[in-house]
């Protein structure tokens, strides 16, 4: 798709409007040189564009999901093209230092499901994936655990680690793509989210600040 296309499909989804006509869908192309070769190929793909984001906003891409009942979490990890799951504890320390980095993940790499829970309501799911230290985060990729990351041994064992070094280390494994050009250099938290969702939550500090068995 090309970015004429992308970007007319984020200003009319960020501008809120859940009801535009194809007249004011395609006012927004009329600039474009080729527009009456076109038209009807380039609106349909610009109607596209806008189902498949509304569609992937509505199950929560571009938040960073607390997850409450274990049989949603089974839902969403089966049914995840490409998913991130963090499987926490909510007092620990490291696990609240995660929570913050896929937070600001979550809002760039939209095409990304990020969700976390807690180890204490998921006996289920804590077992089957043999979560034994925290903090512990799944890749998922069609529905399958295809990797994991525990603790922080390969994010330099340190608390102070940039969202960059995890984004770089999920990348790995193809569940998100790391940004090209000039937005390779902006680091996470300061670059421009593809679309706009609702607000964020906020994360206190704990003074316990190494992997925890669970």
């Amino acid at each position: 798709m090309d970015s004429k296309i992308k970007a007319t499909a984020k200003q009319a989804l960020n501008e809120g409007d859940d009801a535009l006509s194809d007249d004011e869908l395609f006012a927004e192309l009329e600039n474009d040189p080729e527009l009456e070769m076109f038209r009807e190929s380039r609106l349909n793909q610009l109607k596209h564009e806008i189902s498949r984001v509304r569609d992937l906003r509505s199950r929560g891409h571009g938040e960073y999901t607390e997850v409450q009942k274990e049989e949603d979490m089974v839902r969403l990890i089966a049914s995840a093209s490409k998913g991130v799951v963090h499987f926490k504890h909510p007092q620990f320390a490291r696990c609240k230092i995660l929570d913050t980095h896929l937070q600001l993940l979550a809002r760039y790499h939209f095409d990304t499901r990020f969700a976390t829970m807690s180890v204490e309501k998921c006996p289920f799911l804590a077992q089957k994936f043999q979560v034994r230290v925290l903090p512990c985060v799944l890749v998922i990729q069609n529905g399958s655990v295809v990797d994991r990351i525990v603790g922080f041994e390969e994010l330099g064992n340190a608390d102070n680690f940039a969202t960059e070094v995890l984004e770089k280390r999920l990348a790995q494994t193809k569940v998100i793509q790391l940004p090209k050009g000039e937005l390779a250099s902006i680091p996470v938290k300061e670059r421009p989210v593809e679309f706009q969702v609702g607000g964020s939550d906020s994360h206190d500090e704990d003074d316990d600040d190494s992997n925890l068995r669970y």
